[in-house]
């Protein structure tokens, strides 16, 4: 499953790489956040990974998903 994530609060490389690791460390299958656009594309299997792990993951490093596609 692939979804787009729109993400509030990220304002630096720091924040892409934040996140994308909080993204791996739930065990998603890739990840791409583009920090400038506030989104981030992530691949994951809906079997071990849901998208309310992934809106809490962000939730937890300061940041907050606005929509999810």
């Amino acid at each position: 499953m692939k979804k787009t994530l729109h993400i509030k609060g990220m304002h630096c490389k720091g924040c892409k790489m934040l996140l994308e690791d909080s993204f791996e460390d739930l065990g998603v299958d890739s990840c791409s956040v583009d920090w400038e656009k506030g989104l981030a594309q992530v691949e994951f299997n809906p079997d071990t990974v849901s998208v309310d792990q992934l809106k809490k993951a962000v939730a937890e490093e300061g940041y907050s998903v606005t929509k999810v596609e």
